[in-house]
């Protein structure tokens, strides 16, 4: 009975992949795409921060950790000085991050501090409202009014490890036959599909080393990082999937107390779960100061409108026009998926404000 089981459940999950490379490749062979916000990453757009870190530990030696703490506070400082501005604090405010799986708070809490309406998900802190598996159209319309129309800037997916990460090899084929990967990959999907909706100009998805793509399909990771590139010292190599700036800046300190989170974190309840997916202070200010919209002003006009040359929309801000005169320009038509109209209308507007095209 149990061995029929098994391969049943074995036999769901194959099917199971097999739906969402289905689906995704005839998404990527579609002769028009309405956005290109799953593409894969440029081989020059992928980063091994580990490959930075030991450029920077060669030529300067390792940061102390004085140091680290006042990078991280400069930092911070990107974030706060935003807020204290009343004109990027007012831009700000008119952008969406949703964080999913975000108990702590740590990975939005820049974005907070920025000013940006920030919309924390996780079950554990709301049996409902935190439950990613409950996310729809009815449910963004009728309890968030889909954010009343404005932009959702990022979405960013600490998605639940424990069932793809390899320090827990040894338990895959007990979870494989009674459902628990199957849910696991559900809450990806889910991710994914809630990106899929809202088209953010960033997105990313974390993890551990493990086996998360090859159960999903997801394509190639774009960052992989350690606590110590960011002033924590220890080592948890991480990657992460999606459309950001991966380029981030560093505070690399010698990981003296090594692989520490098994070791002080260990077990299996879920306080001690918890403990070791706390994100890392360091990793989240950098990562705000490498992909938040002010400081990063083309990259987002780019992802935003990842249909159009971005020859033209670097010309249109180098011109003077700001996200919101583009936007007013050429909502309409892009949303309609009239290029050639956005296009000419884009160009049409840096030669009125005399810059070449």
């Amino acid at each position: 009975m149990d061995l029929v089981k098994t391969q049943n459940n074995n036999e769901q999950l194959q099917l199971f992949n097999k739906l969402l490379l289905d689906a995704r490749s005839s998404f990527i062979d579609a002769e028009f795409k309405i956005s290109n916000i799953f593409d894969a990453p440029h081989k020059n757009e992928v980063v091994r921060l580990n490959k930075k870190s030991q450029a920077y530990v060669e030529a300067n030696g390792w940061m102390s950790r004085s140091s680290a703490l006042e990078r991280l506070e400069q930092w911070k400082n990107v974030a706060f000085n935003q807020y204290l501005d009343p004109t990027i604090r007012n831009q700000n405010n008119q952008k969406i991050v949703l964080s999913l799986f975000d108990l702590s708070g740590t990975w939005s809490q820049p974005w907070v501090d920025a000013g940006y309406q920030v919309f924390r998900f996780d079950i554990q802190a709301d049996p409902y409202f935190g439950d990613i598996n409950n996310f729809s159209v009815e449910f963004f319309n009728e309890l968030f009014a889909c954010f009343d129309g404005l932009d959702v800037h990022a979405i960013l997916a600490a998605c639940p490890c424990t069932d793809f990460a390899v320090s827990g090899a040894r338990h895959f084929t007990a979870k494989d036959a009674d459902g628990r990967t199957l849910s696991s990959i559900e809450l990806v999907y889910q991710t994914l599909r809630t990106i899929e909706f809202f088209k953010p100009n960033i997105w990313a998805i974390e993890n551990p080393v493990g086996r998360i793509a090859s159960l999903t399909g997801l394509s190639p990771w774009r960052l992989s990082f350690d606590p110590f590139h960011f002033g924590d010292t220890y080592t948890k190599k991480t990657l992460l999937w999606g459309r950001f700036n991966a380029d981030l800046p560093i505070a690399p300190v010698e990981p003296v107390e090594g692989s520490k989170m098994h070791r002080l974190y260990g077990g299996n309840s879920i306080a001690t779960k918890n403990a070791r997916s706390v994100t890392p202070e360091g990793f989240a200010y950098s990562f705000f100061t490498a992909n938040n919209a002010h400081s990063n002003s083309l990259m987002t006009i780019c992802n935003k409108y990842d249909r159009l040359d971005p020859e033209l929309l670097s010309r249109c801000l180098n011109s003077g026009l700001s996200d919101y005169d583009i936007s007013n320009l050429i909502d309409d038509d892009y949303y309609d998926c009239d290029d050639y109209s956005a296009h000419q209308t884009l160009e049409s507007a840096v030669e009125s404000m005399g810059v070449a095209v």
